[in-house]
């Protein structure tokens, strides 16, 4: 069970086409536009349900904004949660059927709560979990880890009390009470993550836990994508053929209706320093294709990445694993949600560079160091710890599996 935009939906198809795998009959209840994810696999899709909220959330320009955001996104899984909970208990039986669901698919720990569900809960990036130890970087404002333990507990606490338990609360604890359920609270710092096991879906190296993250919780590392093996758009092939300049792809993500004004001044910028760019945006945006900027909507990062030299987007954990598999330099333009924290963390190993893309010189800077030589190295360093790690989805199906025979 997953929600959210592509980038969530993605790893969790991974997950699911796993145990397919492994024999088990898997359904991926997910968004209906994210169907095409599972074609190719012995996994079914069924849509989670919401189908309107989910366009209307994602189709508009709150749900990117720093401050907007979180409430926009939770107008969707707030109706999510109440359509794929209904879908599950018509589909499915908690006697025959185990649960796998990403941070926010909240259907499946009322499932696991009220009907006995055996539930995983996988946290796809390290800002879903609330840490006053190591408390991360969010859009609008962040705790600044030198602060006293004391105080940033506090600061934990009060975000909780005035911010995300109204938010949440309004979808979450308005459904227990027509489910019979109490009301909870905490219920990002506690209540979200299954108190049967927890996975984190990114490397210990990436991210490593402290002493008030959940107790259940195991790391897995990056899932892998399941398209490697698929051919890119024959458009898209024609134009990476034709020239022997360095390719940039740009993109904010493609869920993101409304494009960026960073987008296009990145798209300029790398022209005008002798790249060619492929800008992965919805079809709905408008743009000029030449031989300098193709324009689409959707490519297989598995299969496209490792025949470019830069990419430049809104630092998706999603991408930014596939990135680090190709040894690629990545300028990170973060706008809201986990991005701000996932950006922080790959400039801080080193791996990526944030970028104002209203400043000039930060970004000649950030393109001087992408194209530097000595860039390279660390960059392979990247690439090994993950050839090293693993995919990420097979370590997470074997704690689910090691899971469900030691009960």
């Amino acid at each position: 069970m997953a929600v959210g935009s592509g980038g969530d939906v993605a790893p969790m198809a991974s997950v699911a086409a796993k145990l397919a795998d492994h024999g088990f009959g898997t359904t991926l209840l997910a968004p209906e536009r994210y169907k095409h994810i599972t074609e190719g696999t012995g996994v079914v899709f069924q849509s989670i349900g919401a189908e309107a909220i989910f366009s209307e959330v994602f189709d508009g320009s709150d749900i990117w904004h720093p401050l907007w955001g979180p409430t926009a996104a939770w107008r969707y899984y707030g109706a999510a949660m109440r359509s794929g909970f209904q879908v599950l208990r018509q589909g499915w039986s908690a006697t025959d059927t185990i649960l796998v669901s990403s941070s926010f698919a909240v259907a499946a720990r009322l499932a696991e709560e009220l009907d006995g569900y055996r539930n995983t809960t996988i946290h796809l990036s390290p800002s879903v979990i609330f840490s006053a130890h190591q408390p991360s970087k969010w859009p609008a404002f962040s705790i600044p880890p030198t602060w006293p333990l004391f105080l940033k507990r506090f600061m934990i606490r009060a975000v909780e009390r005035l911010v995300t338990d109204p938010m949440i609360g309004t979808h979450v604890n308005s459904f227990r009470l027509e489910l019979g359920l109490p009301p909870k609270k905490n219920l990002f710092s506690q209540w979200l993550h299954s108190p049967r096991r927890v996975i984190y879906a990114f490397p210990e190296w990436f991210a490593s836990s402290a002493e008030d993250w959940p107790v259940n919780g195991i790391f897995a590392g990056f899932p892998g994508g399941t398209n490697r093996d698929r051919l890119l758009p024959t458009e898209l092939e024609t134009f990476l053929r034709k020239g022997n300049k360095p390719v940039v792809v740009i993109t904010a993500g493609t869920a993101v209706a409304v494009r960026p004004i960073w987008v296009d001044r990145m798209v300029d910028f790398s022209v005008s320093h002798g790249a060619r760019v492929v800008v992965i945006e919805p079809a709905l945006h408008p743009g000029q294709d030449d031989n300098f900027v193709c324009r689409i909507p959707y490519a297989p990062f598995e299969a496209l990445l490792s025949r470019v030299q830069l990419i430049i987007h809104h630092a998706g954990i999603g991408t930014m694993a596939e990135a680090m598999r190709a040894e690629l330099p990545q300028l990170l333009v973060p706008m809201a949600h986990d991005q701000a924290d996932n950006a922080d963390r790959l400039q801080k190993i080193g791996f990526g560079r944030k970028i104002d893309p209203t400043n000039l010189e930060t970004i000649e800077a950030a393109w001087h160091w992408a194209f530097n030589p000595n860039t390279k190295k660390p960059l392979k360093e990247a690439k090994q710890k993950l050839m090293a790690d693993g995919d990420g989805a097979n370590r997470i199906v074997d704690t689910v599996l090691a899971d469900l025979a030691s009960e």
